[in-house]
């Protein structure tokens, strides 16, 4: 590690570039790598003609979400607080259709402002490293008590029905959790917990067990080092659980709307580290509500997810110029392990701890390649081997594929690659950039907790 304002030798690559022992090291490993033109060819010809759907919808939701670490004085630089921002940013199709003025290309920029307008930030604030929260005995603890206080917080609830994210984890769970042991001490307890019964003391302890320990996202914190990696966490679990929040807001008022409705999530639909858990609540969550809408003659809302970056996409790029537009695949396990990851099936179910949805290439008329994520159409997995070949089963997915192939079309533009429109929006004010933002997030930090120096 260098000393303070101490850069690093430009040249200091040179000797493991030249190093043998490197490159004998990489010809021991397997991993993805380009195709040749026979491969990018196999591979291409196993690609399908996109379905089209039945419409667009009504309203599309957007959701993106990011992270910052920021410390409390320049004297204690370990010394962190973290900073989540979740943007959902909402918009009427037929007022995005106006967005590109008559006769020209050129979008309308006071129409863009008036959709930023729209954006609807949710901000979450955490105990980093060696801060504790309201006088809790460790770093750990206080963390435990902020999640629990940020996701009970109505700036996470939508509607009358004030259900925060804490109630729809509780709802998904079907207003029953338990855990087997204290999240503060370890000592082995059934805490049981359901909406009255919130937080628990340990009787061992004596110490509070809150609902939200559930997620396990407090396993990540350490009293000294550093926290970062439970802030993504966090994030990660508070962005999927507020669009869940939302549906389900809609569910318990107003099924016509929501049918009308299309939601997308920036990334994978997944959830990965310790809160991976909720997944499959989730999972069995959205089959549910799309199953009510159905009996009730009502069209199921769309749920996507969009990838920007990860292996997936990397290999989808890869495969740019063997593609004909307007074809897509379906990643199933077996062209996952031969082509994304490089190697033999190592699992008889990909995901099966994390993704509630599955994966599919998509390669639009225009020419952009994207990779869309919708959930599977099943309550849950319970044969791992048999889900394996039923959630690639494309014939599942005709009454969302088609339609989000749609608006996949609809919606790409050319400002970034593989970008649609509601995405870049919510993640223009999710994102938490370096400067300024992060520099305004430095200035409160200092004011409100520690002295500037």
């Amino acid at each position: 590690m260098p000393y303070q304002g101490q850069k690093a030798s430009k040249g200091g690559h040179a000797d493991l570039i030249r190093n043998p022992d490197v490159e004998a090291f990489l010809n021991d490993c397997v991993y993805m790598r380009e195709p040749s033109d026979d491969e990018g060819a196999a591979i291409a010809s196993q690609f399908l003609s996109a379905p089209k759907g039945s419409g667009l919808p009504n309203c599309v939701v957007a959701s993106d979400a990011s992270p910052y670490s920021d410390p409390i004085s320049n004297r204690f630089p370990s010394t962190q607080v973290g900073y989540v921002k979740v943007s959902l940013i909402a918009f009427d199709m037929n007022n995005f259709k106006g967005l590109i003025e008559a006769g020209s290309s050129l979008i309308d920029p006071f129409k863009v402002a008036a959709f930023h307008r729209d954006a609807e930030a949710v901000s979450f604030t955490l105990p980093g490293s060696n801060v504790r929260y309201k006088g809790a005995k460790t770093v750990k603890d206080g963390f435990r008590l902020a999640v629990y206080e940020q996701l009970s917080h109505d700036r996470t609830s939508f509607g009358a029905q004030g259900i925060t994210a804490k109630d729809t984890l509780l709802s998904i769970e079907d207003g029953k959790i338990e855990i087997d042991k204290c999240p503060a001490c370890g000592a082995k307890h059934a805490f049981e917990f359901d909406p009255k019964h919130e937080q628990i003391q340990c009787p061992a302890c004596s110490q509070i067990a809150y609902v939200t320990d559930y997620m396990r996202i407090h396993e990540q914190i350490s009293d000294y080092g550093d926290n970062s990696a439970a802030i993504t966490r966090f994030m990660n679990a508070a962005e999927h659980l507020l669009v869940a929040t939302l549906v389900k807001t809609l569910a318990d008022s107003n099924l016509t709307q929501l049918s009308s409705m299309a939601f997308i999530i920036d990334g994978p639909l997944a959830l990965f580290g310790q809160p991976a858990k909720v997944h499959s609540p989730l999972m069995r969550f959205y089959h549910t509500v799309s199953d009510i809408l159905s009996k009730k003659g009502y069209e199921p809302p769309l749920l996507i997810g969009l990838q920007k970056e990860g292996q997936v996409m990397e290999h989808a790029r890869s495969l740019d110029r063997f593609l004909k537009p307007n074809t897509f695949r379906v990643i199933d396990d077996d062209y996952r392990a031969r082509y994304i990851n490089g190697g033999p099936t190592q699992l008889d179910n990909f995901g099966h701890e994390t993704y509630y949805g599955q994966d599919f290439i998509l390669k639009t008329e225009s020419g952009r390649i994207f990779t869309v994520g919708i959930p599977y159409p099943f309550p849950d997995k319970t044969n791992r081997s048999v889900f394996a070949k039923q959630k690639s089963d494309i014939s599942r997915y005709a009454p969302w594929l088609g339609r989000a192939f749609d608006l996949v079309r609809h919606l790409e533009f050319d400002l970034y690659e593989s970008a649609v429109v509601p995405v870049a929006l919510a993640h223009r004010h999710a994102s938490i950039s370096l400067v300024p933002g992060g520099k305004m997030l430095d200035l409160l930090t200092k004011k409100h907790v520690g002295n500037q120096t």
